[in-house]
């Protein structure tokens, strides 16, 4: 029995391609539940060290303040309208 390279690597090529699209799931951020809460006090001119601090003591959600605002700019929530 002979071993044929180009047979084998399309097998593999063809099995990954079926796992990849199979088990893709877009990364959810772990804001997500509570993006309302978040907009509003961000809209209600918060800080994000109060924000920080209600998920802490609300929800025990430990997060920066860098996160926090790196999501509000993920979800296009602003300030001014």
């Amino acid at each position: 029995m002979t071993f044929d390279p180009i047979a084998a690597g399309e097998a593999a090529k063809h099995d990954l391609k079926l796992l990849k699209a199979r088990n893709y799931k877009k990364r959810t951020s772990k804001l997500e539940p509570w993006r309302h809460e978040i907009a509003k006090l961000y809209q209600a001119k918060y800080s994000l060290e109060h924000i920080q601090n209600h998920l802490y003591r609300v929800h025990y959600l430990t997060v920066a303040r860098s996160t926090i605002l790196r999501y509000l700019h993920s979800i296009c929530v602003t300030r001014h309208g």
